[in-house]
């Protein structure tokens, strides 16, 4: 059922009647939808900020170009949901099911991904700006034309990644493990400059 237009502030949802929905532009300031399943909705063009998506079933969810601005998805089920050129800047995914997440573009800057299991992903042309992926596993994930400056890459599994045509500015290789991983001749010398190699 559609539903367009509405617009909801410091709301508390209680029941999973947004599920199945298709919204949009519709926009949701500092909403907490705790523990609610929210199993194939649709979003088009909406924004959440600041809202709480704790505990949340979204599997197999779809949202297209719709913001989700410092959100909350902690231990929220994402799987096989879908994000199509959509901002998750400041979104936190401590502990949530990632399995089978798709993401297509979109601005994923200073998203918080510690810890989580992202292997085989494809993260092509995505921002991801300060994002930090400190533990993660992203071995033999497709990373080609995405932005990762400032990320944090803290024994970070790259082993096998595609990274080449990645922008690093800014960005420490030297605590992620890097093996088979497949460069460009620009991110080589940036690596070998992490190590303070000076090459003429």
């Amino acid at each position: 059922m559609p539903v367009e237009g509405k617009a909801f502030v410091d709301h508390e949802f209680e029941k999973s009647g947004l599920a199945d929905l298709e919204l949009q532009g519709c926009e949701f300031t500092r909403c907490k939808f705790r523990g609610l399943r929210l199993s194939e909705l649709q979003t088009k063009e909406c924004s959440f900020e600041d809202c709480d998506f704790t505990g949340v079933g979204l599997a197999s969810s779809k949202h297209r170009s719709s913001n989700f601005l410092n959100c909350r998805f902690e231990s929220a089920d994402l799987f096989a949901a879908e994000f199509d050129r959509c901002r998750m800047v400041g979104s936190g995914f401590e502990s949530a099911n990632i399995s089978g997440l798709k993401v297509t573009g979109g601005d994923w800057s200073f998203v918080n991904m510690r810890y989580q299991d992202l292997v085989g992903f494809k993260l092509v042309r995505v921002k991801l700006k300060g994002a930090d992926f400190a533990g993660a596993n992203l071995s033999k994930c497709d990373l080609t034309e995405s932005v990762l400056d400032e990320a944090n890459l803290f024994q970070t599994n790259l082993s096998g990644a595609d990274l080449r045509k990645a922008t690093l500015n800014k960005t420490d290789l030297r605590p992620a493990n890097l093996n088979k991983a497949r460069m460009d001749i620009a991110q080589a010398i940036h690596f070998a400059q992490c190590y303070g190699i000076v090459i003429e």
